[in-house]
């Protein structure tokens, strides 16, 4: 966001949205047609340049003292997100309303088996926690639940904060700009949780690694999918045997306990309703079917199923989840073959590598996956907002990268719940609806290829110092790549 030849920002830009008030390198070279890798850049710019002026450098209430800034950005943005919540989102309390009403048959005698089964019994755990302050009023337990997880935001808010030494730097900006861009889902699932988890780790992870290492053990624990973070959080060479060593003892305390309390088929529950479930809606696989059903209806239709989800059924569909778990299976190797770039130079592996090696698992996850949930973006946002503060100055790239992961979590609120009946409705269907599905899933497919670009090209430098917090040195050839970007 800033030139070739602009002038290196001070010690005193570093206190704002570094990166964002500065001019611009989407500049194209006269007489060079723009392509699409130029137009995108040069919306997120726009768009970062549009968060600044609400709830960075540009805001109203921008001469305050840092700390009194920090609270009136989140204070305002949160009441957004409330009034969304409150006027045309409410349907996305339907999840803590489905938490309470099972949470509900644990005092009429039935098995914990049979209460939330599809979820580990460490996220039951997590979610049953308002119900025992909300002596059974379902919404007393929407209402604590929601305080709940804002505990947890603003808990990450103050982790960015301490870390960028108590200023608003872009990563608490755009932590700030989240909760309105994500909107009310935020709030409301506890996918949250192990997102904001995985985030952290990023943070503490050259000071606390074997911290780092219980942080992604328990957000396993929560939502399954962190255990695919584990092999990127180990890639440091120096801090290797802490983190595995710890994951390990962490993970083995908590297998116990839930065969303890609840027997050995509630490890595999979770795993067993997930592989049972069909073509979701939202899938990148399903953009086809989808397609074809917007346009005529026909053999196809889309219902709400058992698994509490929108899923289309018709001629393919078997076909299309077969080759959704081939894709999964390319993904995996792809990522392996990162993970051993990563492992064979563990020596030159800092914070930021181990992020970029995170987004790009988490990605591909959520892209091969036959279900995307709107919620999985909470996934990777924080890990992305994590990355902002530890990188290097210059880096712009990992900037854009998170204001873009933002802006899908935007389109993605428009979608669900706002636009929601033109994909899962006969009567309201229609190719707009489709058309912004694909643009979302086609604006998420760049985040994830881009990530891991970077990833395999962190892997391929020699070793670079880091700062005693995890930050990365930049070097010549790093400053080079990254302001061309």
């Amino acid at each position: 966001m800033s030139d070739p030849d602009a002038v290196s920002p001070t010690p005193e830009d570093d206190q704002h949205v570094v990166a964002m008030r500065t001019r611009p390198t989407t500049q194209r070279p006269v007489g060079v047609a723009p392509n699409a890798a130029w137009r995108l850049t040069s919306a997120v710019d726009q768009v970062a340049r549009a968060l600044d002026r609400l709830v960075g450098d540009g805001a109203r209430w921008a001469r305050l003292t840092p700390g009194l800034r920090v609270a009136v950005g989140y204070l305002v943005t949160r009441l957004i997100v409330l009034a969304l919540l409150a006027v045309p989102e409410t349907v996305v309390l339907g999840d803590p309303i489905y938490y309470a009403h099972n949470l509900e048959k644990l005092g009429t005698g039935t098995d914990l088996m049979s209460v939330l089964h599809e979820y580990p019994l460490p996220a039951v755990a997590l979610v049953g926690l308002p119900w025992l302050l909300s002596f059974g009023s379902v919404w007393a337990y929407v209402c604590l639940f929601i305080v709940l997880l804002m505990a947890i935001d603003i808990a990450f808010l103050r982790l960015l904060f301490r870390f960028g030494g108590r200023r608003q730097t872009a990563a608490v900006t755009l932590w700030l700009a989240a909760g309105p861009m994500m909107g009310p889902l935020a709030l409301t699932r506890f996918d949250l949780v192990p997102g904001v988890l995985a985030g952290a780790a990023v943070l503490i992870l050259a000071t606390r690694p074997r911290l780092a290492a219980v942080l992604i053990a328990c957000g396993a624990a929560i939502k399954l999918w962190p255990v695919v973070l584990l092999p990127a959080l180990a890639s440091p060479l120096r801090t290797r045997g802490r983190v595995l060593a710890m994951a390990a003892v962490t993970g083995a305390v908590i297998v116990i306990a839930i065969v303890a309390v609840d027997g050995v088929d509630r490890l595999v529950s979770p795993l067993g309703w997930q592989s049972d479930r069909g073509l979701h809606v939202e899938s990148l696989a399903a953009l086809p079917l989808m397609a074809a059903w917007s346009l005529a209806h026909g053999p196809w239709s889309v219902r709400f199923t058992e698994f509490a989800a929108c899923e289309i059924q018709g001629p393919g569909d078997h076909v299309v989840i077969v080759l959704a778990n081939v894709a999964a299976g390319a993904a995996t190797l792809l990522v392996a073959a990162l993970w051993v770039r990563a492992w064979r130079r563990g020596g030159s592996v800092g914070a930021g590598t181990v992020g970029w090696l995170m987004l790009t698992a988490a990605g591909l996850l959520i892209l091969t996956n036959k279900v995307f949930s709107p919620q999985y973006l909470l996934w990777i946002s924080p890990i992305a907002i994590a990355m902002v503060a530890i990188a290097p100055r210059g880096d712009t790239g990992v900037r854009r990268f998170a204001v873009l992961v933002l802006a899908v979590g935007a389109l993605t609120q428009v979608l669900y719940p706002l636009l929601y009946p033109l994909i899962t409705t006969d009567v309201w269907a229609n190719p707009l609806g489709v058309l912004l599905l694909a643009i979302r899933d086609l604006a998420l497919m760049a985040c994830v290829v881009y990530a891991g670009r970077r990833a395999w090209t962190e892997t391929s430098r020699p070793v670079r110092e880091t700062t005693t917090d995890g930050r990365d040195l930049p070097d010549g050839p790093q400053v080079v790549i990254n302001r061309s970007e």
